[in-house]
């Protein structure tokens, strides 16, 4: 996985294959699987290949289907569902020889004036530079296992208040930007914050409970992905990612999470995935 920002910029410089199709480039990994939101990203970054540059995404809902091989070349096919005055769609699958692992359908949208409200971010949490790096917490906690974390150097996790049980569900709140800055393509930064956004989500559904979301005695997958962008961003500024799991059941987690910048709302997403506890 990327561990600098120019290997992050470059996870997301497709190869047109034809009119609507792409390669994703695979990075070197120590993971077994592809991870999720790498998946994600390269197919959100394909559809807005073929969307008019006037438009930026607002939505995406994505399903992991299979297992990605990090080895096996990814495919990108993009069908055009709909250009509207205003509104476009895309549908993306994602291919591993003749094995469809994953599908994304998102839509565009050109900015117009309108109605305006916010959400405006008033947690209690630690500032960014008070805030300890996600990796050294999780290095305490789980030693060894944690250096495949490594793998997301690129990123600059901080942990703004610790993972707590809640009447609301598990809680955890992070700062999150790359390490770096970005061009200032709206589109790649749609990209990255899709990409991180999968990085911490899924773990939060076991907060509520005494398990260890990284111990062998836990398996984990994404199954489901979905993300409304509300307003401008960058992801090479910090963000407050505020996650909350609001319920688990039949092995299976859900949680959703917010984000802000400068104290507004700009992202909102949600997942569900399996959390099997096994012997």
């Amino acid at each position: 996985m990327p561990q600098t920002v120019d290997e992050l910029i470059s996870l997301f410089e497709l190869t047109q294959t034809g009119e609507f199709s792409f390669r994703g480039p695979q990075p070197r990994t120590l993971l077994q699987r592809l991870f999720g939101g790498q998946v994600l990203a390269q197919s959100l970054m394909a559809a807005m290949h073929t969307v008019s540059g006037d438009r930026v995404v607002h939505s995406l809902n994505a399903y992991f289907l299979l297992p990605g091989d990090p080895l096996t070349p990814l495919t990108l096919e993009v069908e055009v569902l709909r250009d509207g005055r205003s509104f476009s769609a895309r549908r993306v699958v994602a291919k591993q020889g003749e094995h469809t692992i994953f599908q994304l359908s998102a839509s565009f949208h050109t900015p117009e004036p309108g109605l305006s409200h916010s959400a405006v971010q008033s947690l209690d949490v630690s500032a960014p530079e008070d805030s300890r790096p996600m990796r050294e917490v999780l290095e305490e906690r789980f030693g060894r296992q944690v250096r495949r974390l490594s793998e997301w150097d690129a990123l600059d996790v901080r942990l703004a208040s610790p993972p707590e049980p809640s009447p609301e569900g598990g809680i955890m709140r992070a700062w999150v930007r790359t390490q770096g800055p970005l061009p200032d393509d709206p589109g790649l930064h749609a990209a990255v914050l899709a990409y991180l956004s999968d990085i911490t989500l899924l773990s939060v559904s076991t907060v509520q409970h005494q398990v260890e979301f990284m111990s062998p005695t836990m398996r984990a997958a994404s199954i489901d992905h979905a993300m409304w962008f509300h307003r401008p961003f960058r992801a090479d500024e910090w963000l407050l990612y505020d996650m909350v799991s609001p319920s688990a059941s039949g092995a299976r987690g859900f949680c959703t999470g917010r984000l802000f910048q400068g104290g507004l709302a700009v992202a909102s997403c949600a997942q569900e995935g399996l959390i099997r506890v096994v012997a």
